[in-house]
């Protein structure tokens, strides 16, 4: 008797235990009108159930509102195909009820709003699935595998993710979790892949496109040496398996970060052009480098993720702007940058900053934490207000590694950082840190008080001051040929000019100038671009000039008086500065600090 009741009481548990089974089935609906189907099969013993479509994308940080282009939602039984009660509960959730064991939802995604690496696309050439912005989630169950099945052969023979698939099927993968589904994109099309190999890594690269197998190559082997470069500075390789998505098919520009994978799009006129060629390897090493600074080491708030709201953080400043000065800095050291291509780079970062007067307006903590109301959703005077956190932060990384070299005694910098932070918070803790522990651990390292030196510039709008920190391996800047500003950027239409963008100065007057505002004489004489373009050559600083406007259909007068700016502005490596900041220099353009 003992036994016969040990045996019902399991029984009886295990038919209480909660059971969820998904597998998701994707298809195309219709190729030319760019729609995917989406069925999702069920099993499981719950009456009620909930499911969500995400309305954000981790590293990118806006509300996007994806079930905007979610149609036909429907429900059924599984086996008698009669419908099931449902309920859209708002804007992003649906409610199931009085649900059978097995039943299936399916519903058709629009994918051709805009040809980003955060939005699905579909076309006859190609298509992207970003996954938060076209599979639902059993609400509060985000822990529960499940198995995704692409039916689109007929149309593109291959299917690209970072995501394992089966053996015999490999159509067919396998996500151990929805947080791991929603970081693996999926890139279906004609073309093959190439791979290679760095550290223990293999790397496959997939480039849609009308590209040459020769510039594949040449890309596959220049990827090769930067990555090479990466997991050196790391000391490891922390995926087994790495993929990378070059989107050559329409002008574009853009890449986003995945667990094992990287998005990324370009303009296809563009890759011949030894300039942007270059501009392409440091999108690409950007990328990568978020393999571990973000998907791995990363503020605490990113992650674990709420897919509904906002995952609000005041460190994008390290794992943006962290990225964005590592990812020249490795070109440099993988000799894909001279020395004078690097310091055009850094300069280009640094007097950015000083175009308009937003290091007087927002901090970098305020960057990140509004990325989501300011960043990401800009307006005409976004420039003049908001400060950039890949820009800023970039320059930040570049003064707190120049601060460790000349502070810390065993020359321990930012890399040395980041292989405490991976130790401890990724491998021990398995969690994000804060502020003040990426700080201590800051200090742990090299020794170095890097909050006590640097928090002015994260808490506080104001310039950082970099020709300070540059000193500390001898380069100085050089300004020359002061020359009058106008203040304004104009756009030709039907050969006449219109205001297009107003920057505002620090040191600079306010005037009655709006946005769109057709100019139509500048100083008595009838408005043109060639005008516009002989009075910004000659302008001096403090000189006044006189514009006739149309404003709403108004006729307006009004008197501008011109800033200064300098005409020339380059970062110079000074010959004559102390032999111990020379030695600076050497050891930060020779290791990798």
């Amino acid at each position: 008797m003992g036994k016969e009741l040990e045996e019902k009481t399991i029984s009886v548990a295990e038919e209480s235990k909660e059971t969820l089974q998904i597998h998701f089935e994707v298809s195309i609906f219709d190729l030319f009108k760019h729609y995917y189907q989406v069925r999702l099969v069920v099993e499981t013993n719950r009456s009620e159930i909930s499911f969500c479509l995400p309305s954000w994308t981790p590293g990118s940080y806006m509300i996007r509102d994806y079930a905007t282009h979610l149609h036909k939602f429907n429900v059924c039984n599984a086996l008698t195909k009669e419908s099931i009660p449902w309920e859209m509960v708002d804007l992003h959730r649906w409610k199931l009820t009085n649900l059978p064991k097995k039943f299936e939802i399916s519903y058709i995604i629009y994918a051709f709003e805009d040809f980003t690496v955060r939005t699905n696309y579909l076309e006859t050439e190609f298509g992207f699935i970003n996954p938060p912005a076209l599979f639902l989630y059993p609400e509060g169950n985000l822990e529960i595998p499940s198995t995704i099945q692409f039916q689109v052969a007929d149309h593109f023979p291959n299917v690209y993710s970072s995501l394992p698939r089966e053996e015999s099927n490999p159509h067919q993968f396998y996500a151990k979790n929805f947080d791991e589904l929603f970081d693996s994109p999926f890139h279906l099309s004609k073309k093959n892949s190439v791979f290679f190999t760095a550290g223990d890594t293999k790397h496959e690269l997939l480039v849609e496109g009308d590209v040459s197998f020769d510039f594949i190559t040449k890309l596959a082997n220049d990827l090769q040496k930067i990555t090479e470069t990466q997991i050196q500075w790391m000391m490891e390789s922390p995926s087994l398996y790495y993929l990378f998505v070059l989107n050559l098919s329409l002008p574009a520009y853009g890449g986003l970060e995945h667990r094992a994978s990287s998005i990324n799009y370009f303009n296809p006129d563009l890759i011949h052009d030894e300039e942007e060629y270059k501009r392409l390897l440091e999108l690409l090493s950007h990328e990568y480098f978020h393999l571990w600074n973000i998907k791995r080491i990363r503020p605490i708030a990113l992650g674990p993720f709420d897919y509904q709201k906002p995952n609000l953080t005041k460190e994008l400043w390290i794992a943006e702007g962290f990225t964005s000065f590592y990812d020249a800095y490795f070109l440099y050291h993988s000799g894909f940058l001279t020395l004078d291509e690097y310091l055009n780079k850094l300069q280009s970062d640094i007097f950015s900053l000083e175009d308009n007067e937003a290091d007087f307006w927002m901090s970098l903590e305020e960057s990140s934490f509004t990325a989501w109301t300011k960043y990401y959703k800009r307006n005409g005077n976004s420039h003049n207000i908001t400060v950039s956190y890949y820009t800023k932060g970039g320059v930040l990384a570049l003064c707190m590694n120049l601060f460790l070299l000349k502070e810390s005694k065993e020359k321990k910098t930012i890399r040395h950082v980041f292989h405490k932070l991976n130790e401890v918070f990724v491998k021990e803790k398995s969690r994000g840190f804060t502020k003040q522990e990426f700080f201590d651990v800051v200090e742990e390292v090299t020794g170095v008080n890097l909050k006590l030196e640097f928090n002015d510039y994260l808490e506080n709008p104001k310039p950082i001051p970099v020709d300070d920190y540059l000193d500390i391996i001898g380069i100085q800047r050089v300004q020359t040929d002061l020359v009058g500003d106008t203040g304004f950027k104009t756009k030709e239409k039907n050969g006449n000019l219109f205001i297009q963008k107003i920057q505002h100065k620090s040191n600079g007057n306010s005037f009655d100038l709006m946005l769109d505002d057709e100019i139509l004489a500048i100083n008595g004489k009838r408005a043109n671009l060639s005008l516009l373009q002989k009075l910004e050559k000659n302008l001096r600083p403090g000189e006044k000039f006189h514009l006739i406007l149309s404003r709403a259909g108004k006729i307006k007068e009004i008197m501008i008086t011109a800033s200064g700016v300098y005409k020339t502005k380059k970062l110079l490596l000074a010959e004559d500065c102390p032999l111990e900041k020379k030695e600076l220099r050497e050891y930060f353009l020779r290791n990798i600090v």
